[in-house]
């Protein structure tokens, strides 16, 4: 059975006792962020998990019962597990079954990553085994929080950008898989800062990544978010955030630079999505912050 919508198709493996589902998608460095709602005929209904690469399910909603995930058709999962909002990780090509009885519907974000990209992103601070066993049903409410962010992002007709949802796609990752973080007893050295603030300034009309950034300084994409906030006292999305609405500001005390101009040179997607974002940032929108400023 599949899942569309747009040009994204999805296809269930082994499905049983499955009606209809949908799908919406979105990428974030590499990594797979589907929103996914199935809906089930009466009776027990069950689908694989596993996939081509390693999965992370986390289930947002249960209509009509409670979904498992099973290694084992006819063994239920221990009843301490059966609570709303589990997660699963299922490594890949490794057969997990879905499984519900008699439920209407299930709702889930479904991630799907190659297993180095957790290295690159976490490096040391991986913990040991996390990434290469099955974990079931287990229960994290700050992975959940940042799912039903995603979920949002996927649907949304006018998404934030890509660092945004980078930002929570590398949060739920650290909650499921990274270990006690290591201390640093500091930010970032003063050439390492020169470097990645130097490179921001001359792309800041791109949404550079925080891998991309990090690998400038030879850091794991997690170390070097949290060594650059000790350095700067904000994370890299809203440093870079920061500095596209300064440079903004600059262009709308020039004469003559329309909004939909300032928007694309400045890097957002639309007039509509550079509005919003600015209001957020300063509190005002462009044209009032200009009107505030002008005799």
């Amino acid at each position: 059975m599949q899942a569309s919508e747009g040009s994204d198709t999805f296809e269930f493996r082994s499905p049983h006792g499955m009606k209809a589902a949908h799908s919406s998608l979105r990428t974030f460095a590499g990594i797979a962020v589907r929103h996914l709602q199935h809906f089930n005929h009466p009776g027990r209904a069950w689908h694989d998990l596993s996939g081509p690469q390693d999965t992370l399910t986390v289930v947002l909603a249960e209509i009509g019962g409670r979904c498992e995930a099973r290694t084992n058709l006819h063994r239920p999962a221990a009843l301490e597990r059966q609570r709303p909002n589990h997660i699963s990780f299922v490594p890949a090509e490794m057969r997990v079954w879905g499984y519900t009885d008699n439920m209407e519907s299930v709702r889930e974000l479904r991630l799907s990553f190659d297993r180095k990209s957790l290295g690159d992103w976490f490096g040391p601070d991986l913990a040991p085994g996390k990434a290469g066993n099955p974990k079931l049903m287990f229960h994290d409410k700050r992975a959940v929080e940042c799912a039903r962010l995603l979920a949002a992002e996927c649907d949304a007709s006018d998404p934030s950008t890509g660092l945004y949802g980078e930002g929570l796609t590398i949060a739920l990752l650290s909650a499921c898989f990274q270990g006690r973080p290591q201390k640093e007893n500091s930010g970032l050295s003063a050439s390492q800062l020169r470097l990645v603030l130097d490179f921001i300034n001359e792309h800041f009309d791109l949404s550079v990544s925080v891998f991309q950034l990090a690998r400038l300084v030879d850091l794991s994409s997690s170390q070097f978010a949290r060594m650059f906030k000790a350095s700067t006292g904000v994370s890299p999305h809203r440093y870079q955030l920061n500095i596209r609405i300064g440079k903004a500001q600059e262009l709308l005390l020039m004469k003559g630079e329309s909004l939909s101009m300032v928007a694309v040179a400045t890097g957002f997607a639309d007039q509509s999505h550079f509005t919003r974002t600015f209001k957020r940032v300063t509190g005002a929108t462009p044209h009032e912050w200009h009107q505030n400023r002008t005799p």
